[in-house]
């Protein structure tokens, strides 16, 4: 179906940007049927005034997987791109540097253990490339600090990723609150469920694939043409 959401994304000039773009596509498509499943049921119901809780569900699914396929669209970048990245592009080559100091030390110490490993390896820089890939990937990416973190080792500028900090950060803590509390505001004596609008909710969903998108054009455009 039509994603029923902004920024969707032109096909990268890069084969390497190729498995993220489906990635992000995929998103768009079911972050998109959920929005139209919610419209036929108001529609359905002839409702009127706020959505219940069971309508407020889909609009948190939506949420839920934009945000999943950000995270998922980004380690795929690191995993597929990063690694050629890091042989053309400068910005990104000293970012990498710096993390091989951080990772080469124990606190003040050299870590000879990792020294070792890298150095017995056949490829020591791959290994090295592949100590970092694993790192950026352990991790969720769904919060500003991470993705800007990420955004470096593409040397990807910050306001080119996030043009506005303080909504993502909302935007983080609204899908924090659906996933690992259910939504339910504790604070109040009933402990009821947060009420999502939809209006909010699709905006914030339009940011999360406008974030999205702009990584995947950062990464693509500073990637080799092929």
């Amino acid at each position: 179906m039509p994603s029923l959401f902004l920024q969707h994304p032109s096909e990268p000039r890069s084969h390497l940007c190729q498995n993220a773009f489906v990635i992000l596509c995929n998103a768009h498509d079911t972050s998109s049927s959920f929005l139209d499943t919610f419209k036929t049921v108001r529609r359905n119901r002839t409702a009127r005034g706020t959505p219940t809780d069971e309508e407020q569900d889909l609009l948190r699914a939506m949420l839920l997987f934009a945000s999943g396929g950000l995270d998922s669209l980004v380690k795929q970048l690191v995993r597929d791109a990063l690694p050629t990245l890091l042989k053309v592009n400068l910005g990104a080559t000293l970012v990498f540097k710096t993390f091989v100091e951080r990772r080469l030390r124990s606190g003040k110490e050299i870590d000879h253990r990792l020294l070792a490993d890298v150095f017995a390896d056949q490829q020591p820089r791959e290994r090295l490339v592949e100590l970092l890939v694993e790192e950026l990937c352990s991790k969720s990416l769904q919060s500003r600090e991470e993705l800007l973190r990420v955004g470096a080792f593409f040397d990807i500028p910050s306001p080119k990723i996030v043009d506005d900090p303080q909504k993502l950060i909302d935007i983080f803590r609204a899908r924090n609150q659906i996933a690992h509390e259910m939504d339910v505001d504790f604070t109040q004596s009933n402990r009821s469920r947060r009420p999502r609008a939809r209006k909010t909710i699709v905006n914030y969903t339009n940011e999360i694939f406008k974030v999205a998108n702009a990584f995947l054009v950062g990464v693509d455009s500073r990637l080799p043409s092929d």
